[in-house]
């Protein structure tokens, strides 16, 4: 007897089992076939959590996949239904276990092209298979066959014929279905660390036998065989901060921009990999050096690409394009396309500035897109997404192209687990991507004011956004990496989570009187959030709901009745705001355009902020509310008020040099408090300072892994 097969119903969907079809909105849509039976096998079990072990066996049985299979899978089925991960009307996602369908469905038994009246008893003989249903109702009912050879006649044909005829046939439907099944997807399959050193770095090419990078804290141009072995130092005579953004494709010269102190553009240089001469050739943010290795393509800050020649000449704009952050300019190895990431998304446009397109618009899986870069047949091309909740993942976007077989148009995840990679760089002639690979966590270190020595804080925990209440009994804190809001007592112990995923806190601040904490929500595509929740633990709850802009570094006035925040509306500008809790009423702060940063005295008498615009502190005397600029050189992050509202304590970076400065508030020189060079700090800006009760800063001690890998990449 045939196995029941069912038609499912939901929304103005339609699923024939019997069919394999897929039908919304009366359009039959193209499903692939494991796609389609991972979606039969989430219908037959709505409500139930499945994991993802057992999907993999119930679709592809003892086939060696991977779980990007599934998920790649789950993405296709998202993409055809409309369906939102971060929101779901159908797939549900439990992290790390599996899916369930979530969504209401009408079940019926499919009767269509089943034989009515006819069971075990009535069926007919064995030799009748071969006959049509439709002949075989006929037959039944007595009604004459036309058309066709007669049943004497075909029994009369050799039986040979007939299976040689039904062996060409399902032959040829094999080797149709291979010629156009989709591609194998590549995967990795090896990893060996190449350095052991642990020093940050920032990958910036190969010439096939040597790796070149970047390495910061104290900042230096190195090389290192790509087997491994010793690093060593290129002589680069570049002026101010300098960083290597390509290697041209022999190896000889090196891509180097550089920042000189109070320069608003940044000087592009080639430097010869030897470390003999330098040689500036123009003003650039980004740059590229052509497949043959003869010119140099680049961004400037104001968003304009330009060509010029190895030697410096014939400099000419190929295009404008408009973008707060544009970089990771690559040119393709074909020559024809450059890509580069543009607002955290990557595009392309042709060689004569032509084009301008997204590369993956509407891609559901997308974090910020960065650092691509093809490998040099030109078959993959190797990126990055960087995400706050998932973290930094290697991704590749089949390009292969055949007569017949195409691959799949979705980005295909090649990394998973705790590894952070960043700027991955595919090797020359080998199967090989090289990758600086991060595995953060930190250690909350107190700078001793005597000693000047970071030692471990509330047990070395790894945490930063470190926030004392005005008592000094209790403590707040995000957890690091993951940037989870805790609270404990003031020596770490009794800790209570006030806050889970998909909030990514930030910034927790204690109301004067302890009863309340105010944080930020960090979100990668969606606006920023003010939440407020208790510090007795409870749901949080959004402070500006109807708000559509970024909302951030939320503080307290005084007497805990208002808050001052950074607002960024959407058309992007930003503005300081005052929320004041008895009216609701959020205004804005003369003066504060394009400010950020925002920091209120303990005092109550002054809020602090930053600006892009400028080096160094505004401060506004809410009393005659005027602003007043405190200078400072260099680059300042972390403003943090000392504890009798004379001094503002801050980060200073300057040509390498990294300390802990601190100026009064009412003007005058900034002193050093600290000097950072020999520490390796991290946090998620890759830096973080805060004060304790005393006002001893406290800062996140690196104590984790940071090294160069080789991955290999398996093509099928």
């Amino acid at each position: 007897m045939a196995s029941k097969s069912f038609v499912f119903r939901f929304g103005d969907v339609e699923v024939r089992e019997r069919e394999f079809s897929l039908t919304k909105a009366d359009e039959t849509l193209a499903v692939e076939p494991k796609a389609f039976r991972v979606l039969l096998t989430l219908l037959r079990n709505p409500g139930k959590l499945i994991p993802k072990e057992e999907l993999l066996n119930a679709v592809w049985g003892d086939a060696a996949v991977t779980e990007n299979s599934l998920t790649r899978s789950i993405a296709l089925l998202r993409r055809l239904l409309g369906d939102d991960p971060r929101n779901p009307r159908y797939i549900e996602t439990v992290a790390t276990v599996g899916y369930r369908w979530v969504c209401k469905i009408e079940v019926s038994e499919d009767h269509a092209g089943i034989l009515e009246g006819v069971d075990e008893t009535t069926a007919p003989p064995a030799d009748a298979d071969a006959q049509p249903p439709a002949e075989t109702q006929q037959a039944t009912s007595g009604k004459p066959k036309t058309g066709g050879m007669s049943d004497q006649s075909r029994s009369r044909l050799p039986k040979w014929l007939l299976s040689g005829a039904a062996v060409i046939a399902i032959g040829l439907a094999i080797l149709i279905w291979f010629m156009h099944r989709p591609l194998p997807p590549p995967r990795i399959v090896t990893y060996a660390q190449i350095t052991h050193d642990g020093h940050e770095k920032v990958l910036a090419g190969t010439d096939g036998s040597r790796l070149y990078f970047t390495q910061l804290q104290p900042i230096s141009l190195n090389q290192v065989g790509v087997a491994g072995g010793e690093v060593a130092q290129i002589p680069a005579a570049v002026p101010g901060l300098f960083h290597m953004l390509d290697v041209s494709p022999d190896g000889s010269n090196l891509l180097v921009t550089s920042n000189e102190t109070g320069s608003v553009e940044n000087a592009l240089w080639i430097v010869r990999a030897l470390g003999a001469t330098s040689r500036r050739i123009g003003n650039g943010w980004s740059a590229t050096f052509s497949p043959d290795g003869n010119s140099v393509a680049y961004m400037t800050l104001p968003g304009e690409l330009w060509l010029v020649q190895g030697d410096g000449t014939g400099g000419h704009k190929l295009a404008s394009i408009e973008g707060n952050s544009i970089n990771d300019l690559r040119w393709s190895p074909n020559g024809l396309v450059f890509r580069f990431s543009r607002d955290g998304a990557l595009w392309e446009i042709s060689t004569d500035g032509s084009n301008l397109h997204e590369v993956l618009p509407g891609w559901q899986n997308r974090g910020q897109e960065c650092c691509g870069r093809w490998t040099p047949d030109g078959k993959f091309y190797i990126f990055l997404t960087t995400s706050a909740n998932r973290g930094d993942k290697i991704w590749a976007l089949d390009e292969r192209r055949g007569l017949f077989r195409h691959p799949s148009a979705e980005p295909v995840q090649l990394t998973t687990g705790p590894i952070n990679w960043s700027d991955p760089v595919p090797g020359k002639g080998t199967s090989q991507i090289f990758s600086d690979g991060k595995i953060p966590r930190g250690e909350l270190s107190r700078l001793a004011p005597d000693t000047k020595q970071l030692q471990p804080f509330l047990g070395g925990i790894s945490a930063e956004n470190v926030s004392f209440s005005k008592d000094g009994r209790s403590v707040a804190y995000v957890s690091f990496p993951d940037h989870i809001l805790w609270k404990a007592n003031r020596d770490g112990s009794n800790p209570l989570q006030l806050s889970a995923p998909p909030i990514y806190a930030m910034n927790p601040r204690w109301s004067p009187d302890g009863s309340k904490i105010v944080f930020s929500d960090f979100q990668e595509r969606d606006p920023n959030r003010i939440y407020l929740v208790s510090p007795q633990g409870g749901s949080a709850q959004r402070l500006l709901p109807d708000y559509a802009g970024n909302q951030n570094d939320p503080g307290w006035s005084e007497d805990g009745r208002k808050i001052v925040f950074n607002a960024e509306g959407v058309e992007g500008k930003g503005k300081l705001c005052i929320l004041d809790f008895a009216t609701r009423q959020v205004t804005p702060i003369p003066g504060s355009a394009g400010l950020w940063s925002p920091r209120w005295s303990p005092d109550g008498k002054y809020i602090a902020a930053m600006s892009h615009e400028f080096q160094g502190l505004k401060v506004l005397d809410l009393a005659t509310q005027r602003w007043s600029l405190l200078p400072v050189k260099g680059r300042m992050d972390f403003p943090s008020w000392s504890s009798d509202s004379k001094f503002i304590y801050f980060l200073r970076q300057e040509n390498g040099d990294r300390g802990v400065y601190r100026i009064r508030a009412t003007g005058g020189k900034a002193e050093r408090v600290a000097d950072l060079k020999d520490w390796h700090i991290t946090g998620f800006f890759s830096f973080w300072m805060a004060l304790d009760p005393t006002d001893a800063p406290l800062l996140l001690r690196d104590v984790g892994s940071d090294d160069i890998y080789a991955l290999t990449l398996e093509e099928k």
